[in-house]
């Protein structure tokens, strides 16, 4: 659980830090935006904010909530409450994100991918007549590139 300051800030000075934050990591490069989290967090903050998103990402490719926990080692209480944020429609700006197919988050995908495979547990992208929009995806990727 995340430690917070017992002294609140108020609600002006929380949205202007957020709005400080919204600019520091807007239009980066992958390796700034990398270089700003390492500055900004510490090892168990990196690992707590990777292992979410993760959890999001395979709870909208309809993973099921036992598998997730399972496999990120995380507590099914934990993937129950995203899933139930993303029910209500809380993950609408990562979702909009992962559904255009940039380089990082290929990247994204192909870690997330990685640790469902390396025991063979589910086929790789590609291999399954469900992963054709994802094909589809890395073509037009590997197009634009050129």
């Amino acid at each position: 659980m995340t430690n917070i300051s017992k002294f609140p800030l108020s609600p002006q000075q929380e949205a202007e830090l957020f709005e400080q934050l919204g600019v520091l990591f807007s239009d980066r490069t992958a390796a700034t935006a990398q270089g700003l989290l390492h500055d900004l967090l510490g090892h168990e903050e990196k690992v707590m904010l990777a292992k979410r998103l993760a959890i999001i990402i395979l709870l909208h490719r309809k993973q099921s909530l036992y598998f997730i926990a399972q496999t990120l080692h995380v507590s099914p209480a934990t993937v129950a409450r995203q899933s139930d944020l993303l029910k209500q429609d809380q993950f609408q700006n990562i979702l909009a994100t992962i559904k255009k197919p940039t380089t990082s988050i290929m990247g994204v995908l192909q870690a997330i991918d990685d640790i469902l495979h390396l025991g063979g547990i589910l086929p790789h992208y590609g291999e399954t007549h469900a992963s054709e929009l994802y094909k589809k995806d890395r073509e037009a990727l590997r197009k634009r590139k050129k």
